[in-house]
């Protein structure tokens, strides 16, 4: 009972195969390209499902102005003689949107609701982008491991 011995022995080491090494490093790359995938795919989301929302709130607010320009007596011409166009812009009004739909159509639009994030098409953008992003991270994760899995089955060790 002399002798001193720590109270974790250290665990034997032993050297890992040729093909262990290539799967683990294949793996490693996976876990990399999956998290660039992750960190360049999630705020592209973001992104795109805000942008949606501000577009359906411009188109929204746009509406509300020619609506009320239509329902002060306001008669709005054609853009141009050929097209069927109309030129809301001449009231100060965003045309951007709505240069192609009736009055009607745009006083219909004006008296909806007004676009929330939830009600609009951003949440879903943001739902389907995120979960595209997670299977494209996946799907390079394991790419990586099955180029590695198949490397290891070439390898021989002495």
């Amino acid at each position: 009972m002399t002798d001193l011995l720590p109270h974790r022995q250290p665990r034997p080491t032993v050297p890992l195969s040729a093909g262990a090494r290539f799967i683990r490093g294949f793996t490693r790359i996976g876990s990399i390209a999956a998290v660039l995938v992750a960190l360049i795919g999630v705020p592209t989301t973001v992104f795109i499902a805000i942008d949606r929302y501000n577009s359906a709130m411009s188109s929204y607010r746009s509406a509300k102005c020619i609506a009320g320009l239509a329902q002060s007596g306001y008669t709005f011409k054609k853009k141009y003689e050929y097209s069927s166009a109309v030129d809301y812009s001449v009231g100060g009004c965003s045309d951007y949107y709505h240069s192609n739909s009736t009055v009607n159509d745009v006083i219909a639009i004006a008296d909806s609701p007004v676009p929330t994030f939830l009600a609009n098409e951003g949440a879903s953008v943001l739902g389907w982008g995120l979960v595209i992003t997670g299977f494209v991270a996946v799907a390079a994760y394991l790419a990586f491991w099955a180029i590695g899995w198949l490397c290891a089955g070439f390898t021989r060790d002495a």
